[in-house]
């Protein structure tokens, strides 16, 4: 495998989960949450460059806990005002001919998914899962029913092109085009997207009941869906 820088967003203050704390420093397992893909992405040998973007003004904040938890030779680079502007100035540090992107409230990533993205050289690769539940289009009517069977759940890891995905957070900047995600932009700009199985397990946390959720799943190693 060629060498492939890491950029993490952490940078986000968390207001959807409802704790003062930014949730890549809550704990779960008796670690901040953004200890658990840190770790892993530790493990992997030809993970090269590894980029944190911090919000501004956290910087002390985020060494102190890299160092509390033995994880060095990370680079800290501050973040901007939205998740788009921070990851394109995330993207400026890396050096990389492609770059892995992973969310740093996904704490259950495994060595295995980040392999399978990396697996590709093309313009982003990420991973995705079915939609189990039943969906409606509309607002307090619905309008229509939505196939499930046409919608997937997309969650990092991810692989990009380093300069496909600088080009178009350039042309964002420039247009003024704000979007939710990376992959969002990517098809925004007619970027090619290779969707890789995911694995239910690799959850973004975004509110308590997550967090709740994968406490138990840590406590339950062995523990399988139906």
């Amino acid at each position: 495998m060629d060498v492939i820088d890491l950029v993490v967003p952490a940078a986000g203050i968390g207001a959807r989960v409802g704790k003062n704390t930014p949730k890549q420093f809550l704990m779960l397992g008796g670690v901040p949450v953004m200890i658990h893909p840190l770790r892993l992405f530790a493990t992997i040998p030809w993970i090269g460059r590894k980029i944190i973007i911090h919000a501004p003004g956290t910087q002390d904040r985020m060494t102190e806990v890299l160092d509390q938890y033995g994880l060095s030779g990370w680079h800290l680079v501050p973040g901007g005002a939205t998740r788009q502007e921070s990851m394109r100035l995330g993207l400026a540090a890396v050096q990389t001919s492609r770059v892995i992107s992973h969310n740093a409230v996904v704490p259950f990533v495994t060595r295995a998914l980040v392999e399978q993205v990396a697996r590709f050289d093309e313009d982003c690769v990420t991973t995705a899962s079915p939609v189990q539940e039943n969906m409606v289009k509309g607002g307090s009517i619905a309008e229509a029913a939505v196939n499930r069977a046409d919608l997937k759940v997309v969650v990092t890891p991810v692989c990009f092109r380093t300069e496909a995905l600088r080009e178009c957070h350039e042309r964002a900047r420039q247009e003024g085009v704000v979007v939710n995600s990376d992959i969002e932009l990517m098809l925004h700009y007619g970027r090619s997207t290779r969707l890789v199985p995911g694995h239910y397990r690799n959850f973004k946390i975004t509110t308590l009941l997550d967090l709740a959720l994968a406490e138990f799943l840590l406590a339950h190693p062995d523990w399988e869906s139906d």
